[in-house]
């Protein structure tokens, strides 16, 4: 009987959420957001360029100062450390910092040299000569890094990472179902409400707040080595290390260049800014007090990776928006099929989970992520119909109407999905169009329907796509409801008797008609047990 009667709830159990329980990425703290004072005055940096005229050119793009409403988001309350990084490359095979392996990397530059030297001697016997060639770390590295051995210095695991690219701090953050954090979220989690120039305030001392150039030590130490330092719990914000941002090196609203006249001569001061640079941001142990000031902001190439260079990840506080907006921009946008339609990354809906470790700092909340994984639907920004009717006419005219895509940590029995990303498109019933081989749509022209299982000219159904367009397989569909939007969900269900299913229901606004929307559900199957638990 009882068992029965657990079988009855396990489909309820794992489609039931309570409305905000979800408890998001493990380790992260929430920063409220709000209106936040970004960058300096064009007083303060006058001001520092009078002090030290040598400053201006890394000064000049902090101002002017402005006002930004930030929204509330979530933040990791220390670098990314060596240990959590060891975690994703584990996951991964990506590319270890060389900082891992500094013997090898000695013993290659030994190698270098000692070849150099014969190289030398050979050509003197000849009477040539051979020019001085630099070793280059970094690119043997890059070249040897599978052959050696390498691991993360046990009294470092609690270090901030280094010798990180912008490309590999931004697949560690996708990893973990996290992203970079933007220079304005880095100032309002130091700032808040105030333009303080410290996390901690206008105060300084020199070895009680933050590890710079005066703390006495010329490497990284353990992250939280300054709890007097914490801005709101989130620890190192000035100091340690320089943290990569997603934002671009670009200038703030009302930017001029400063001109200031000293005793001796004019200084200019003129920002080097471009697109293509990412900010850094917070200072590092190398830099003094006035490197490791929450407006500091330096442009520095993506491909750099240096002693000095870390980062830490956020997250937005609705669920699945940076999963969305990543798969958007990074892989839909560049598809056949997806790069002409308007997505709504903000409508997406998703089940996620975590797995995670305590790790070796003691700084509170934190946590390694070890893996992560989601189920996720994003719709499409709206549909050119104004009722079912006239989505239907939309589907005759041009083809199966694309409404949203799906991307899926596993396979699904039916339809038959491999994990990944597809694309979902709804076609319209056409009895007179059997043995239809390519669709009006030229996008879906890679392929014919008539061999899909399960496909049927005469009956409504919902297509699923490769990025390219490929039709791959067919779910049939139930009549489209038109009603009120409202938002979508995802449902979890597993029955031993029957295996797990997994139902999105998705709203794509009526472009036509304000305040509602079509509503798509597509519940997909797999064998029992493919869903497992800790879904949020």
């Amino acid at each position: 009987m009882h068992e029965l009667l657990l079988a009855a709830l396990v489909p309820l159990l794992l489609s039931y959420q309570a409305p905000g329980t979800s408890s998001g990425p493990p380790g992260l703290v929430s920063v409220r957001g709000g209106r936040t004072r970004i960058g300096s005055t064009f007083a303060e940096v006058e001001s520092l360029v009078r002090q030290r005229p040598e400053l201006a050119l890394a000064v000049a793009g902090e101002a002017p100062q402005f006002t930004l409403e930030v929204e509330d988001f979530l933040l990791m309350p220390t670098e990314v450390t060596n240990e959590q990084y060891l975690a994703f490359v584990r996951a991964t095979g990506e590319r270890p910092p060389r900082s891992w392996a500094a013997n090898a990397v000695r013993e290659g530059q030994r190698v270098f040299l000692d070849e150099q030297a014969r190289a030398k001697r050979e050509a003197q016997q000849h009477g040539a000569s051979v020019q001085d060639a630099a070793f280059d770390p970094a690119a043997w590295w890059e070249e040897h890094w599978r052959a050696v051995t390498w691991e993360v210095p046990p009294a470092e695991l609690a270090h901030p990472v280094v010798y990180v690219s912008y490309a590999q701090a931004q697949r560690c953050a996708r990893w973990a179902g996290l992203r970079l954090m933007t220079e304005f979220e880095f100032q309002r989690a130091g700032r808040g409400d105030s333009a303080r120039t410290y996390p901690w305030g206008e105060d300084w001392d020199d070895r009680r707040y933050c590890q710079s150039l005066h703390a006495g030590r010329d490497a990284t130490v353990a992250v939280g080595s300054f709890p007097e330092g914490n801005a709101g719990g989130v620890y190192d914000l000035a100091g340690n290390v320089w943290e990569w941002t997603a934002s671009p090196f670009d200038p703030y609203p009302g930017y001029k260049p400063l001109r200031v006249e000293l005793k001796d001569r004019v200084v200019e001061t003129f920002g080097p800014f471009s697109s293509e640079q990412r900010v850094v941001v917070g200072g590092s142990f190398q830099m003094d007090k006035t490197g490791v000031r929450l407006p500091i902001r330096k442009a520095t190439d993506p491909t750099q990776a240096t002693s000095a260079l870390g980062f830490r990840c956020a997250a937005s506080v609705a669920p699945g928006l940076d999963a969305a907006q990543w798969i958007v921009a990074q892989d839909v946008l560049a598809s056949a099929l997806g790069k002409d339609t308007q997505w709504s990354p903000r409508s997406a809906v998703v089940r996620q989970r975590w797995t995670s470790s305590a790790g070796e700092s003691k700084v509170p909340s934190y946590r390694v992520i070890t893996g992560y994984e989601h189920l996720l639907a994003c719709p499409v920004a709206s549909l050119a119909a104004s009722n079912p009717v006239e989505l239907g006419a939309l589907c005759a005219r041009g083809g199966p109407v694309l409404f949203a895509l799906l991307d899926l940590p596993f396979a699904t029995s039916a339809p038959a999905l491999g994990p990944g990303k597809h694309l979902v498109a709804w076609r319209r019933a056409d009895a007179g169009t059997q043995g239809e081989k390519h669709p009006k749509n030229a996008a879906f022209e890679s392929g014919g329907l008539d061999g899909l299982p399960g496909f049927h000219a005469d009956a409504d159904c919902f297509l699923f796509l490769d990025l390219d367009g490929t039709p791959r397989a067919v779910l049939p569909a139930a009549p489209i409801a038109f009603s009120r939007e409202k938002p979508g969900r995802v449902e979890l269900a597993s029955d031993p008797s029957v295996g797990d299913s997994l139902t999105f229901v998705l709203c794509v606004p009526s472009a036509r008609t304000a305040s509602k929307g079509f509503f798509f559900e597509l519940t997909l199957r797999a064998p029992a047990q493919t869903l497992g638990s800790g879904w949020e």
